[in-house]
């Protein structure tokens, strides 16, 4: 059925949107497919219109996780029209809350403003089964009809089922003297063809703007008294820190972060790091032996991250990669999730529960790295911390692709060394496969890895990871402060790419057979050397013959643009 809402659906202003839920536990896994049974009745035509663009947005948002998540609308000229939004990258979320982030919704609504916009609306989504806004969600509505001046809210509520698909139930906040009225104006459901009108039961609630100023002051009073917020299952806050612009959106004190601020826990390492290089985002697939390296970021002040990995803690990384016996059983993504917030209550943290295997597609791989939007290629580290050859070589891959800095770390059996090797498009030239073309080889002909973790010391990890993370410095910081000395270390280390730490005295005498240790330092009396050497060896692009992956070019930017519009899991090297 062909419905005038839908003709009336235009192209819209193309949504600035993100994809993040800061803190959710939940947030990527699979959404059931659950229907929400509607009565067969007339489907009337809708009050307000909402635009092609706002709607596709809402596919990539918040279609695609589970509750809660959510953003701010907005339109031109018509007011009855929606036709930007903006999906709130960074709120604090739990999947009975909605708390949208303050001083980033400021700068949103202030950019809208000079761009004649009107902010009009928040969306977000509910538990499965709660359709309608709850108490709080028509008391926030009421700080916005009073900020914006305006005589009507927008007040979307999602069901978000699997693959972007959702079912959107439009109500309509106004103020009619001294009450406001809630009416559902339509309920519209995305499929994979479209969108399509539902038909649903009228529906009409009143509620008195004293009794919800009352409500409002009761909330304020007991987070004056440090008591926690009291949130209903469908919940929805806006709001987690006072600003003192004129200009910003208003603030609902209801609050789950602390009183203490991020300058109380880094006050000692602030000069080290810029607040903008803190900001930039953390990918490591692959958590287990990188456990050490994720908290000292989290220390450092870094607080963006995502974490990729569907293992789960067992006994035996108690011995190799310092969990605790309280934790076997967990994912290893949610339990390093919880190490971070315990260290930065503040921090972004985003859980893959996933592997990075031929099951991930670059799209979806991206749709992560998306979820801390506005920021440029250099500014997402993409690390492989898997002892899995094949998600090593794919997240190497990846980076080159989307142009990010990338650094991986291989702990040699038995703990006997350590390698790392990284790379930043424009200014090291050597590709991972120029770095590792040996092992490349071996593997696109079949040689699989049996190596594990067995006889390698707890010791042997964390020194490869505080190695690991002098290098992540040098590459996130890399031009970003003069007086920083990370900020031309890169310079100076240029193609010296691959890094070697002997950690075992008689690495010579292993089975692994490294004899270039004892070569660089034949002349150095025995007294002074005997392990923990570090040696960063010169790499160069494999031009003869030309190397399969980059060509020998030296120019590892050119990924950004050759693969654009390939997915890295059909690149093959085989002969």
């Amino acid at each position: 059925m062909v419905n005038k809402f839908l003709k009336n659906i235009a192209a819209g202003v193309e949504s600035i949107y993100g994809f993040a839920c800061d803190t959710i536990e939940a947030i990527i896994e699979p959404i059931a497919d659950d229907e929400v049974d509607m009565p067969k009745e007339s489907i009337p035509d809708p009050t307000v219109h909402i635009s092609q663009g706002v709607l596709d947005n809402f596919r990539k948002n918040v279609g695609r996780y589970v509750p809660e998540t959510g953003g701010l609308l907005g339109a031109t000229n018509d007011e009855m029209c929606v036709d930007i939004c903006h999906f709130d990258c960074h709120s604090k979320n739990t999947p009975g809350t909605f708390y949208y982030d303050v001083p980033s919704m400021s700068e949103v609504f202030r950019d809208w403003k000079a761009r004649g916009y009107i902010t009009n609306g928040i969306y977000h989504s509910h538990p499965r089964g709660c359709i309608r806004p709850s108490y709080h969600d028509i008391s926030t509505a009421l700080l916005h009809i009073r900020f914006f001046k305006l005589e009507y809210f927008y007040l979307p509520i999602f069901q978000p089922r699997k693959k972007g698909l959702f079912t959107m139930f439009f109500y309509i906040v106004r103020k009619q003297d001294d009450d406001l009225v809630v009416t559902l104006d339509h309920v519209l459901k995305a499929t994979e063809e479209g969108y399509e009108l539902q038909p649903f039961t009228e529906w009409r609630e009143t509620h008195s703007i004293g009794e919800l100023d009352s409500y409002r002051m009761t909330i304020e009073q007991k987070q004056a008294k440090g008591h926690k917020p009291e949130a209903a299952p469908s919940d929805s806050v806006n709001g987690t820190n006072k600003t003192n612009s004129k200009e910003d959106i208003p603030v609902n004190n209801n609050t789950n972060i602390a009183a203490t601020t991020d300058s109380d826990y880094f006050a000692k390492v602030k000069s080290l790091y810029p607040d903008h290089v803190l900001d930039k985002v953390i990918v490591c697939v692959g958590t287990g032996g990188a456990r050490s390296f994720l908290e000292n970021c989290a220390r450092s002040g870094f607080r963006n991250f995502i974490l990729m990995d569907k293992d789960v803690v067992g006994t035996t990384n108690i011995a190799t990669q310092g969990v605790f016996v309280s934790e076997m059983g967990k994912k290893k993504v949610e339990v390093i999730r919880e190490r971070i917030l315990d260290i930065n209550p503040r921090a972004r943290v985003v859980c893959v529960d996933r592997f990075l295997d031929d099951a991930m597609s670059d799209e979806e791989f991206k749709s992560y790295i998306d979820m801390f939007p506005h920021r440029r290629p250099t500014d997402y580290l993409i690390l492989g911390c898997t002892d899995n050859f094949e998600a090593q070589k794919r997240s190497s891959m990846l980076a080159l692709k989307y142009g990010s800095p990338y650094l991986a770390a291989m702990m040699y059996a038995g703990g006997a060394a350590a390698e790392l090797i990284f790379t930043y498009p424009g200014v090291t030239e050597s590709c991972p496969r120029c770095l590792l073309r040996d092992r490349f080889e071996k593997y696109e002909h079949g040689f699989q890895n049996d190596v594990d973790s067995s006889a390698c010391p707890i010791f042997a990890t964390e020194r490869m990871n505080a190695t690991k993370g002098y290098i992540a410095l040098m590459l996130l910081m890399y031009h970003e402060d003069p007086t920083s000395p990370f900020n031309d270390m890169l310079d100076k280390v240029a193609n010296r790419n691959f890094v070697w730490i002997r950690l075992n005295p008689y690495l010579k005498e292993t089975a692994l057979g490294i004899e270039l240790f004892d070569r660089l330092f034949a002349g150095t009396p025995e007294h002074f050397t005997f392990m923990d050497e570090t040696i960063w060896i010169p790499q160069n692009p494999d031009t003869d013959p030309p190397c399969k992956m980059c060509g020998g070019t030296g120019d590892l930017r050119e990924f950004s643009v050759k693969w654009a519009d390939i997915d890295t899991r059909k690149i093959q090297f085989q002969d």
